[in-house]
């Protein structure tokens, strides 16, 4: 998932609601300074889904160590949109990133009911003969001017240039309710609970360090193996198999055995070498932050 939009400097995003369904956290890119530049999950970022309001299909996502280039979009007035006016687009559209496209607002449909199933949402829709596809759903639908008039929500499969986004007053009222406690994210069914990790087998290596092997996504194999020096100034160290070719790719250390992690090592592209360097602030087994790996001299 792209950041599309930021209401303030602490790293909260807005978003559709159906984008983030029912997770509690998604992964975040924002768009590397190089154009061009591969995506990898080394650009993820953490991100938790703070709020989400069903109805108007509107979410809220914080993530953490937002970087310092990333600005914002300033909201429009909804007074101030006519039909006819030019409107910009910038999203995803069938997996091709940050795609720009233009358009005009061809009508505003206050109260516009959608979904499909038991899904239905209801909200003042911006219609737009703007190109919208699978990937543009959460993006911004942007005036001349810079401002955010519209979130890129959907678009019909009977017709062409039928396109809508919730309007920005609908993005006010849901901001103003979510800062006054509203649309509290549902729990997790138990059932939904990401899988733990089991540990397979137990044992010491030739260099005589105790070892376990982990099944880390409940695949019935063990793709982990977690090393425990005896000497306690030496630090615990998780590699993994992400990819499931038999390489580790990942190392995750404890450096001060707290059984919290500290650091990590990445091979993003898989040949073998570390490229990227995670932090772990919080001590979770993702990296809140990542960047390039710089060997030493």
């Amino acid at each position: 998932m792209k950041p599309l939009v930021s209401t303030n400097r602490s790293g909260t995003l807005l978003t559709n609601a159906h984008v983030v369904g029912d997770a509690t956290e998604v992964a975040v890119v924002f768009k590397p300074q190089k154009d061009g530049e591969k995506i990898t999950q080394a650009h993820a970022l953490r991100g938790r889904v703070r709020k989400v309001d069903p109805v108007r299909d509107l979410a809220l996502i914080e993530v953490e160590n937002v970087p310092a280039r990333a600005g914002t979009i300033p909201l429009g007035r909804f007074g101030d949109l006519q039909v006819g006016a030019d409107v910009h687009a910038i999203g995803h559209p069938l997996g091709q990133e940050w795609t720009y496209t233009k358009g005009l607002v061809s009508q505003i449909r206050p109260a516009y009911e959608w979904g499909a199933g038991s899904t239905k949402h209801v909200a003042d829709v911006i219609q737009t003969q703007t190109p919208i596809r699978p990937g543009n759903s959460g993006g911004p639908l942007i005036s001349d001017d810079g401002k955010l008039v519209g979130v890129n929500s959907f678009k019909t499969t009977g017709g062409e240039a039928l396109n809508f986004a919730v309007a920005v007053n609908e993005v006010e009222k849901f901001l103003a309710a979510a800062a006054d406690g509203a649309y509290e994210p549902k729990p997790v069914a138990a059932k939904d609970k990401p899988c733990e990790g089991k540990v397979t087998y137990e044992g010491r290596t030739k260099d005589d360090i105790a070892f376990r092997n982990i099944d880390m996504d409940c695949s019935g194999q063990a793709n982990a193996t977690l090393y425990i020096p005896d000497d306690k100034t030496q630090a615990v160290v998780l590699r993994m198999d992400t990819n499931k070719d038999g390489k580790t790719d990942a190392s995750i250390l404890d450096e001060d055995r707290d059984g919290k992690c500290d650091i990590s090592y990445w091979d993003t592209d898989f040949d073998g070498k570390p490229d990227m360097v995670g932090h772990h602030p919080d001590g979770g087994l993702k990296p809140a932050k990542m960047e390039k790996y710089q060997p030493k001299s």
